[in-house]
């Protein structure tokens, strides 16, 4: 079949742009003729936008100046991790430019997701492409794979009528939370299937491929967030040094221009490579969780108080790891080494059901 994915493949963040790349080389791996659909909305890419100067009106013009060149420096180092991310989505996604208003496309099926496509507080309303409500999708099989909304709190009643949509119009349904599948089944009475990320999924193989030889020679922890924390900063430069260990932080947004040890423009390649060189982890992140996890690496995940904390427990629950999520006011003990070869175990038992879901959902269409 011809192929198209729709999601966040735009996102400069190391999980959107990885779980694209998984997904197509999970459906290239089933013999489909793959594309990631090449849809940037704004929504999307001006969070991106590397300078950003939002003065006070109200404050002095030494203050103005100083935030002006702030923001200058800033976006120099925006500017150069925008670059990177760009080369990995050329590089390594398979991009198409259609025409959405083009009903003689030779697309067999589309694929929506993973990532969260239909979380309003992302998309602003609801972005009728990530519903497959465009004319190019019309006659079309349109298939959601792991597919988030965040939190079924974000929605508002004018956004359920999407939702009937998607109901009507799509194969077949597949979600990241429970939650969406609980409302799936009281709202519309539909069922819908939690499936794994298509990181989990696809597997450490096709990452080892691509990730980066590591850059630091002495035995790192590292740390793994989306914009810096700087209370998990603080503790986790004191559990590296109990360690004994050199502390590597990496974020993926955020531009701290004092910091010169923040890795904070690293390629998706070289932010692989660094999982895999490191001797221990520490995370704030789904994605940093999911890929301590494929690397088979001792790690912890520290709670902050955010959804994130929900979804990277969830996973971890699935998995019998919950002990591995901390709190900066816990007295750090580090677990046990991970006895992998059981969480080995469960997670292809997870991969089995997901990729079941997908050849199924492949077949249905044919």
């Amino acid at each position: 079949m011809k192929i198209g994915i729709l999601t966040f493949h735009c996102a400069v963040n190391y999980g959107a742009v990885l779980q694209a790349y998984a997904l197509q080389e999970i459906l290239r791996s089933l013999g489909h003729e793959v594309y990631v659909i090449d849809y940037r909305p704004d929504y999307l890419t001006e969070a991106y936008c590397p300078f950003k100067f939002y003065p006070n009106s109200s404050s002095s013009m030494f203050h103005r100046i100083k935030v002006f060149f702030r923001a200058c420096l800033a976006a120099l180092i925006c500017n150069k991790r925008n670059r990177s991310f760009k080369t990995f989505i050329k590089n390594r996604l398979n991009l198409y430019k259609l025409d959405l208003y083009d009903k003689q496309n030779t697309f067999d099926a589309f694929v929506f997701g993973s990532d969260q496509i239909w979380n309003p507080e992302i998309t602003k309303t609801i972005d009728n492409v990530f519903i497959g409500n465009f004319s190019a999708a019309y006659g079309k099989y349109r298939i959601a794979y792991a597919a988030s909304i965040g939190s079924v709190k974000n929605l508002r009643d004018s956004d359920i009528s999407s939702f009937e949509y998607i109901v009507k119009n799509f194969t077949a349904i597949s979600v990241r939370e429970q939650s969406l599948k609980v409302f799936f089944k009281e709202r519309f009475n539909k069922e819908a299937t939690v499936v794994l990320d298509p990181v989990l999924l696809a597997g450490v193989s096709i990452f080892k491929k691509i990730a980066t030889k590591k850059k630091v020679d002495k035995p790192y922890l590292l740390l793994v967030q989306l914009g810096r924390n700087v209370s998990v900063s603080l503790y986790t430069e004191k559990i590296a040094q109990k360690m004994g260990l050199q502390l590597v932080e990496v974020i993926s947004w955020g531009e701290s221009i004092k910091n010169r040890n923040l890795q904070q423009c690293l390629s998706p390649e070289d932010f692989l490579g660094y999982i895999k060189g490191a001797s221990y982890v520490m995370t704030t992140s789904f994605h940093g969780t999911v890929f301590s996890i494929l690397f088979r690496k001792n790690f912890n995940v520290v709670r902050c108080g955010t959804r994130v904390d929900e979804r990277a427990f969830s996973l971890l629950q699935s998995l019998g790891l919950e002990k591995q999520m901390c709190s900066i006011d816990d007295i750090f003990t580090m677990n046990p080494k991970i006895d992998y070869s059981l969480i080995d175990s469960k997670l292809q038992n997870l991969r089995d059901s997901s990729l079941y879901y997908l050849t199924q959902a492949m077949m249905m269409n044919r």
